[in-house]
């Protein structure tokens, strides 16, 4: 009785942290950060303030707990399988980047609205979403050079933390609403492919041209 009384007591702790979390990605999506407040979100998820606190705590902890889903689904995506090929990799990167937002456009909007106005992106540290993306776009850089897609005129450190920004600024953009996920991919891709271009060897410079002369619609999800 014990065992089956404590195990009850925790899925039930489990469904109302995670109704807290749902109603919590909606309302800083739905309305903008400074609409999350702890009562608001009490009252949404049908629980009580004290509740809240006692299983987050203050604001900034429920911010971080919509924060860590948000990393752990972006590391997962960067640790998919290699490619090599500059094209390639960079289309299949943004696919995969897309299908993961597109899965749950509210949650992933919620998190990075609450990441940026914190300043969870830890930009200055080694295990931060920015030092691994930016490890990353090094790694495939590194790839394309050994396999003979680039030139090497361009620092490898360069060459990659274009690519992260090719990324990240439309990605800005989709966050605030300006843009929708399949313009995102578009811009994304197009500015990741120059990227490329600028220190790509005549043959991948040629692939390069062709890819981006496509018309915008074979391009869409």
């Amino acid at each position: 009785m014990t065992a089956r009384g404590h195990a009850t007591r925790q899925e039930n702790k489990a469904r109302r942290m995670d109704r807290i979390l749902s109603e919590a990605r909606k309302l800083i999506a739905e309305e903008g950060f400074d609409a999350l407040t702890i009562s608001e979100v009490a009252a949404r998820s049908q629980v009580t303030i004290p509740t809240v606190h006692n299983l987050f705590g203050k604001k900034n902890d429920l911010v971080l707990a919509i924060f860590r889903g948000l990393v752990d689904n972006v590391e997962a995506v960067l640790a998919e399988p290699e490619l090599a090929d500059p094209i390639a990799a960079s289309e299949a990167f943004i696919d995969r980047i897309v299908a993961l937002y597109g899965s749950d456009e509210v949650f992933y909007r919620a998190a990075f609205m609450g990441g940026e106005r914190l300043g969870l992106f830890e930009h200055e540290t080694s295990a931060g979403v920015f030092a691994k993306s930016v490890a990353v776009a090094e790694g495939l850089c590194a790839r394309a050079l050994t396999e003979g897609y680039l030139r090497g005129r361009i620092h490898t450190p360069l060459l990659a933390q274009q690519l992260f920004n090719a990324q990240r600024l439309p990605r800005q953009d989709w966050v605030s609403g300006y843009i929708d996920l399949n313009t995102y991919r578009q811009q994304a891709l197009a500015s990741m492919l120059l990227t490329f271009a600028a220190d790509a060897t005549p043959a991948l410079h040629e692939r390069i041209c062709d890819r981006l002369a496509q018309p915008i619609a074979q391009q869409t999800v």
